[in-house]
C-alpha cells in the first residue's frame, strides 16, 4: 500500500520543540519537491492530464508549506540555539526546494507559451480561411460580392 505524501498539518504545533517543528517542514518540502518534480516531468511530456491530478496536492503542499513557516517565524530568537550541522542541513534543502520551484516555473512558462502559440495558429489559419473564402469580387456593375457569389454570377453568365 502506497502512503499519500500529503498529511494534514495539525494545529497548535507551537508548543512542540523546535526540531519536531523543523522535522515536520523538512517533510513537508521533500513531499512537495516530489510532486513538483513529477509536474515538471509531466510538463516537460505535455501530459497535461498528470498536470491536472496534481494540483489538488500541490495546493495542499504549499498551504501546509506556508502555514508551517508562518508557524516558525514567531520562533525566531529559538534559531539561534540551532545545531550548525542542522542549520547547514535546513539551508541545503532550501537551495534545492528553491531550484526545483524555479525549475517548475520555467516548465509551466514553456507549457504556457506552446499552448498560445498553439491557439493562435489555430486562430491565424482560421483567419485566413475566412478571408480566403470571403474574397471580394466585382460584378460588371462595380458592385462588391464575395468569392462565392461571383463563382455563381460568372457560372450564370456563362450559361446564358
Amino acid at each position: 500500500m502506497q502512503k499519500d505524501p500529503v498529511k494534514s498539518v495539525t494545529k497548535g504545533t507551537d508548543k512542540l520543540p523546535l526540531t519536531s517543528q523543523l522535522q515536520e517542514v523538512r517533510n513537508i518540502i521533500a513531499g512537495f519537491s516530489a510532486l513538483l518534480l513529477k509536474e515538471t516531468e509531466a510538463l516537460k511530456k505535455a501530459d497535461f492530464k498528470t498536470v491536472d491530478t496534481l494540483q489538488a496536492g500541490k495546493k495542499i503542499f504549499a498551504r501546509q508549506y506556508h502555514d508551517k513557516v508562518k508557524e516558525l517565524s514567531i520562533r525566531k530568537e529559538d534559531f539561534r540555539g540551532l545545531d550548525p550541522a542542522l542549520r547547514e542541513r535546513l539551508l541545503e534543502e532550501r537551495n534545492r526546494f528553491t531550484t526545483i520551484l524555479s525549475d517548475n516555473a520555467y516548465a509551466l512558462e514553456r507549457a504556457q507559451n506552446s499552448v498560445k502559440r498553439l491557439v493562435n495558429n489555430i486562430l491565424d489559419a482560421a483567419r485566413r480561411n475566412v478571408l480566403e473564402n470571403q474574397q471580394t469580387n466585382y460584378s460588371r456593375a462595380g458592385k462588391a460580392m464575395s468569392c462565392k457569389s461571383s463563382s455563381l454570377s460568372l457560372a450564370t453568365d456563362q450559361s446564358l
